[in-house]
């Protein structure tokens, strides 16, 4: 699954109303979906004062795929 190509944003939106993200993976799935790197969400997100190491974003990222499996 490609979370930054794969999705419309009507499906998006009902992932974000649906999955139950916790505020970091929601942070982390709002970026990813716009097509960004985990480098340039780690930039990104230290901007917003949440910084994440890149372990952390792929780990938030692993954990948002989870949760889109279970409600497709």
């Amino acid at each position: 699954m490609n979370i930054k190509t794969e999705f419309t944003q009507p499906e998006c939106d009902r992932f974000r109303r649906e999955c139950n993200f916790s505020d970091e993976e929601r942070a982390v799935f709002d970026l990813r979906v716009k097509n960004k790197t985990v480098v340039q969400i780690q930039l990104l997100l230290a901007e917003q004062n949440l910084p994440m190491s890149e372990s952390t974003i792929n780990r938030r990222i692993r954990s948002i795929k989870r949760k889109i499996y279970k409600i497709m």
